[in-house]
Formats: structure tokens, sequence, C-alpha cells
């Protein structure tokens, strides 16, 4: 019954570290309500008529 306590103990410390790892500060005060339909975030930046062209010539590969 005495080997029990040492092995609670770090299975504690160990639910401590992992939670620890969840708690990330780049997820704190994010909004959490969402509306349907519309997006909340940073708008996407414009494509050059350049990446449009490579990316048209990748999908005309792609096709089968």
């Amino acid at each position: 019954m005495t080997n029990v306590t040492p092995i609670v103990s770090w299975l504690v410390i160990a639910g401590l570290a992992i939670i620890a790892q969840g708690c990330r500060e780049d997820e704190q005060n994010r909004s959490l309500t969402y509306d349907k339909g519309s997006y909340r975030g940073q708008p996407d930046q414009a494509l050059s008529a350049e990446q449009v062209d490579l990316l048209r010539q990748r999908s005309v590969e792609q096709k089968f």
C-alpha cells in the first residue's frame, strides 16, 4: 500500500503538466460565439495574376 502514494502523486503531476500544455496564450480571450454563414477572421490576401496562372496550370495537369 505504501507504493501507491508515489504512483498517484506522479500521475497527478503528469496530469497537471498535460493540462498546463493545453493553455496556450494564443487561445486565450478568443471569441467563442459564432454566427452561421459569417467569417470573423482576417481577410485572405489576394493572389497575383502569376499565382492564379500557376494554379490554373497545376489544375489542368491534375485532370484525369
